[in-house]
C-alpha cells in the first residue's frame, strides 16, 4: 500500500512537473501563459483551443487594423505617449503609440477587454480583465518603455547610445556576457538574434512595437539562467539586464 502511495505521488508530481515544462520559454504557446486555458474561468471547454483567444481562421473581425485573423474587439485605449523626459528625445515622434501589434497586445493588456471575449464568446467569465488586477499600470503609456517610434531615427538623434537594429539582442547565458563585462560595444563572438523592428504588422518602418521585446507566441522567448523560472516573453534574458543591453549602449 505504501509503495501504491508513493508510486501515486510520484506519478502526480511528474505530471505536475510536466504542465509546468509548459510554460518554460520556448516551448510554445500551450501551457504558457499566454495560453487562456490556464487562466481561471476563461476555459475554451468546448475545444481547449489555444490559439482561438486571439485568432480564428473563419469570420475574423476586419474592423481591427492589422489584426491576422484577429477574433477580439479593439482596445479601447487610444494610448498617451511615453513622455520624454530629455532634450535629445525631442526629434523622436510617436504619431501612434500603438501601431502595428501593440494595438493587439493592449486588446488585452489596458484591462478593457476581457481575456476570454473572443468571437461571439463574449466574456463567460464576466469581467475577468487583465487590467483590473496585475496589469493596470499599463493603461497608462507615458510611464512605459517607449514604443511607436522609429527606432532608427532614435539611433540618430542619440549616437553611440544605441546599437543598429541589425546587431541584435543578447543571447548568451549571464555567464558569458559577464566575461565581456556587459560591454554592449564588444559584441564580437556573442549570440545575437535580429532585433525585431520591422514586424509583419504593417510596421515596416521599422518602428518599435510591444512585440520588438517580447515573443507572444513563446517561440523564441529568451530562457532565463540556470535556477530562474520567470517568464515574461522577452526576447533577450533578464540577468545582467541582456534585455536592456541589447539595445542600450551603457
Amino acid at each position: 500500500m505504501v509503495r501504491k502511495i508513493a508510486a501515486a505521488i510520484a506519478v502526480t508530481g511528474l505530471l505536475a512537473g510536466l504542465a509546468y515544462a509548459g510554460q518554460l520559454p520556448q516551448t510554445g504557446i500551450n501551457g504558457s501563459l499566454h495560453d487562456m486555458n490556464a487562466v481561471v474561468g476563461a476555459t475554451d471547454d468546448a475545444f481547449q483551443r489555444s490559439c482561438v483567444f486571439c485568432h480564428t481562421p473563419h469570420n475574423a473581425n476586419a474592423a481591427v487594423s492589422n489584426g491576422p485573423l484577429w477574433n477580439r474587439n479593439d482596445t479601447a485605449l487610444n494610448g498617451t505617449a511615453y513622455g520624454w523626459v530629455a532634450p535629445q528625445n525631442t526629434p523622436i515622434a510617436i504619431t501612434d503609440p500603438l501601431v502595428g501589434a501593440s494595438r493587439l497586445c493592449m486588446s488585452c493588456h489596458d484591462g478593457s477587454v476581457a481575456v476570454d471575449s473572443h468571437g461571439s464568446n463574449q466574456s463567460t467569465a464576466g469581467a475577468l480583465k487583465l487590467g483590473a488586477a496585475n496589469h493596470a499600470y499599463v493603461r497608462d503609456l507615458t510611464v512605459t518603455h517607449p514604443i511607436g517610434f522609429t527606432y532608427d531615427s532614435a539611433v540618430a538623434a542619440r549616437p553611440g547610445e544605441l546599437v543598429a537594429k541589425t546587431q541584435g539582442f543578447l543571447t548568451e547565458p549571464s555567464a558569458t556576457l559577464l566575461a565581456y563585462g556587459f560591454d554592449t560595444k564588444a559584441r564580437t563572438g556573442l549570440a545575437k538574434s535580429t532585433i525585431k523592428i520591422q514586424d509583419t504588422l504593417g510596421t515596416g518602418d521599422g518602428v518599435m512595437t510591444c512585440a520588438s521585446c517580447h515573443d507572444v507566441h513563446n517561440t523564441v522567448n529568451a530562457a532565463s539562467d540556470t535556477g530562474k523560472s520567470y517568464n515574461y516573453f522577452l526576447r533577450a534574458r533578464q540577468e545582467g539586464s541582456a534585455i536592456c543591453l541589447s539595445c542600450h549602449i551603457k
